[in-house]
């Protein structure tokens, strides 16, 4: 299945435009900037002394070098054939008319370019400079690619930029009625703005005549004054997971016509202080397109027509309904090639393998308030099940669920009919897939979208229950590793249950090396046993039998390893693969 993202990419813009994609071959003419000092000192604190000089021009000086290591790079490493001359580094405006004619001629001259971007700020379009690009853009496609950044003021005072937004505004609206093209960059994660402030910037700036934009994730460089303003106040940058999320709530807002040119940066990891994320960007390109996809998010969606069919993207695979023993209803993944449930009873399998193992009828009467964690809520089975035992017992129940794929619910909501005289689960179904909160009855779900890997570290604790129900192990590993057992560890209450149907040797020794106590619980709808885990041993009645222990301590204990939390259902597989290899090979040197 394809993962490309459900976006307007640039590439896909100029593919279209000029039948070909036009590779960029990055130029640093050094123009300087306005904004720094004769001794290059000041400046906006985010900007590294080479004013984002990119890397593969290496130590060439001269425009002529740069521009044959430019192409040369791209037709190395792409296999291009065209090309867009991109004047990057500082402000590319910061001249006079007779020094930008020169240059521009410069660069004509050693290479037959389509098109010219220039990189500049708000406050460097002087009336002469844009009738200059407006001449020049009736012989060579011109871009300006803005530094808007951000449209509140306070921060862009904070980060020193020099400019506020309404100069960006204003040179946005005169290069437009200039006929010149305009990509508005926005940094994401400047110090002291969150969701609510970049939903407002990319609004505002969306809403505004542009012709592309670009989002960075915020970098931390060495050699910066945000640098030294991080070392000083440590203020919170954005990990991977965090900045899908914000996109996942931003690309909605950005016109499905505008083409997105990128969505994260590039950075020197020598000279990279903040972030440090352990995903490349390819694999961040992947991670947010199965986001997006299991979602239903994509560019533009949220300015549809909310009454039109196509509010969301349709789905790709189309899960297979089927209905198991006990005449409920489960799903078969296509994708994954799995069932949801045991064909002996998806709603028996919630009764047998969690609510009636973890003892949760007793503990509704006994306790005032019980709260468990549903991890991969699917069709939800497991936290309706248990919400039906609460309201039969007058008692309150709150549910914090996780889920990654939107898909499934929403079909669940459409096609499983269980209504009863406690509540209706397909009303329950809907107002969680379009609220992401039900209430009835003194019972409680909430429902958090993602991966299960991040959403669990924003779910809270001091829970009772932790319901494990992902796929298998050889399809759904990320749920299943010693490293997310940890993160689960801490948010069970001392007294509380760990809950899964799975049995696997390698899950039951990750659960062990995280601290847990293990059991098994009663077979149902198979031969194996399910696994039951706790903090304490005492509630730990039924013992792993003497089979498993000796596995456990083999080879085949060898637990699912992801220690980043990013690794993929492939590349956890192959490392642990590979630990067994050379857990073997270690084993034979000894004899």
């Amino acid at each position: 299945m394809s993962l490309k993202l459900d976006i307007f990419e640039y590439r896909d813009y100029l593919q279209k435009s000029y039948g070909e994609i036009l590779y960029r071959v990055p130029i640093d003419a050094g123009l300087g900037c306005p904004h720094r000092r004769s001794d290059n000192k000041g400046g906006c604190t985010f900007c590294p002394e080479d004013g984002a000089r990119a890397v593969q021009l290496g130590d060439a000086e001269q425009i002529e070098e740069q521009i044959e290591k430019g192409v040369r790079f791209a037709q190395r490493r792409y296999g291009a054939t065209a090309f867009m001359a991109y004047l990057q580094a500082f402000t590319n405006t910061f001249s006079s008319v007779e020094q930008l004619e020169e240059l521009v001629k410069k660069i004509c001259s050693k290479h037959n370019f389509r098109a010219i971007a220039f990189g500049t700020r708000p406050d460097c379009l002087p009336d002469e400079v844009v009738d200059f690009l407006r001449t020049l853009n009736n012989r060579l496609d011109v871009w300006i690619e803005l530094g808007v950044q951000s449209c509140h003021d306070k921060t862009l005072k904070r980060i020193n930029r020099g400019h506020g937004w309404k100069e960006s505004c204003e040179a946005i609206i005169k290069l437009h009625r200039a006929d010149i093209s305009v990509a508005a960059h926005l940094i994401i994660g400047l110090p002291g703005e969150g969701l609510e402030e970049y939903l407002q910037t990319v609004k505002k700036v969306a809403a505004l005549p542009i012709d592309a934009i670009k989002l960075h994730n915020l970098h931390i460089l060495e050699g910066t004054k945000l640098a030294d303003e991080y070392r000083t106040s440590r203020f919170e940058v954005l990990s991977e997971h965090e900045y899908a999320e914000i996109l996942l709530q931003l690309l909605p807002q950005i016109p499905e016509q505008i083409p997105i040119i990128r969505l994260t940066t590039d950075s020197p990891p020598s000279g990279l202080l903040a972030p440090q994320w352990s995903m490349s960007k390819g694999q961040f390109r992947k991670y947010l397109a199965t986001q997006m996809r299991a979602r239903t998010v994509a560019q533009g969606c949220a300015l549809r027509d909310n009454s039109a069919a196509s509010v969301r993207p349709p789905s790709t695979v189309q899960d297979r309904a089927v209905v198991t023993e006990d005449s409920s209803v489960t799903f078969y993944n296509k994708r994954v090639k799995e069932h949801y449930h045991t064909l002996a009873g998806a709603r028996s399998e919630a009764e047998n393998k969690f609510c009636t193992p973890s003892g949760l009828e007793e503990k509704l009467k006994r306790d005032q308030t019980v709260r468990i964690l549903d991890i991969c809520f699917g069709l939800g089975y497991n936290s309706l099940v248990s919400c039906e035992l609460a309201i039969e017992n007058s008692a309150a129940l709150e549910i914090t669920a996780l889920e990654l794929d939107r898909q499934v619910v929403e079909r669940a909501a459409r096609e499983i009919r269980m209504k009863n005289n406690l509540f209706d689960w397909n009303n329950c179904l809907d107002i969680l897939c379009r609220d992401g909160r039900w209430q009835h009855r003194g019972c409680s779900i909430e429902l958090l979208w993602g991966d299960a890997r991040y959403t669990a570290t924003r779910a809270g604790a001091n829970f009772d229950y932790i319901w494990l129900d992902g796929f298998s192990t050889q399809k759904n590993s990320e749920l299943w590793s010693v490293d997310f057992f940890r993160t689960l560890y801490p948010l069970l209450k001392s007294d509380g249950l760990l809950l899964t149907y799975c049995a696997a040797i390698p899950v039951r020794s990750g659960l062990m090396q995280a601290g847990f106590h293990v059991g098994e619980t009663e077979p149902f709808g198979r031969e194996r046993s399910g696994t039951i885990a706790s903090p304490n041993q005492s509630l730990i009645t039924r013992e792993l039998p003497e089979r498993d222990l000796h596995l456990i301590n083999s080879v085949k204990g060898i637990p699912y390893r992801d220690p980043s939390g990013t690794r993929t259902n492939k590349e956890i597989l192959r490392a642990r693969e590979y630990e067994i290899l050379r857990a073997k090979g270690a084993g034979a040197g000894k004899q």
